[in-house]
C-alpha cells in the first residue's frame, strides 16, 4: 500500500513497510508510522515524554512489545540494508528492523533487530551482526 507524506508542503508517496512501529502513550492515544488514515509519520514525531508502549507489527505475525520508561530511556529505531553474496548469481538485499532503546544515563543500546524471516537478535551492537 502507499501511504502520503507531506514533506516542505509537497505530497510524497510512501511505500509501507513490513515491519511497522506504533507508539502507545500513557494517556490512551496512539501513533502508527503508517497511519488508518493513510498518512505516514517519521519517528521523529513520536512524543518519547508521553510513550509507555512501543510495538513493532506485522501482519500475520506476532508483534514485539518494549515497555518504555520516558524517564529513563531514549527510544532507538532504524534500519539495517545488507547486501549479501554480493555480485554472485544469488545476490540479495535483506533488511533489518531494529528498535530499543538507550538508558539516558549510560552510552549503551539494547537493540532488537527484526529479520526478514521473523528471527530476532537482541544485541548491545547491530555493528557486530554478520549473516552467512
Amino acid at each position: 500500500m502507499i501511504y502520503k507524506f507531506l514533506r516542505d508542503g509537497v505530497w510524497e508517496d510512501v511505500r509501507e513497510e513490513k515491519w511497522k512501529w506504533e507508539a502507545y502513550y500513557s494517556d490512551g492515544t496512539m501513533l502508527k508510522q503508517f497511519g488508518d488514515n493513510g498518512l505516514f509519520h517519521q519517528f521523529a514525531e513520536i512524543d518519547q515524554t508521553k510513550l509507555s508502549i512501543f510495538k513493532m507489527v506485522s501482519e500475520g505475525k506476532p508483534c514485539y512489545t518494549l515497555l518504555f520508561d520516558p524517564l529513563k530511556m531514549k527510544l532507538v529505531h532504524y534500519y539495517k540494508n545488507y547486501r549479501l553474496d554480493m555480485g554472485a548469481k544469488n545476490e540479495r538485499f535483506i533488511t533489518a528492523y531494529c528498535f530499543g532503546y538507550q538508558i539516558k544515563s549510560r552510552i549503551e543500546k539494547m537493540t532488537i533487530m527484526i529479520l526478514p524471516s521473523g528471527e530476532t537478535i537482541v544485541t548491545e551492537n547491530t555493528d557486530g551482526v554478520e549473516f552467512r
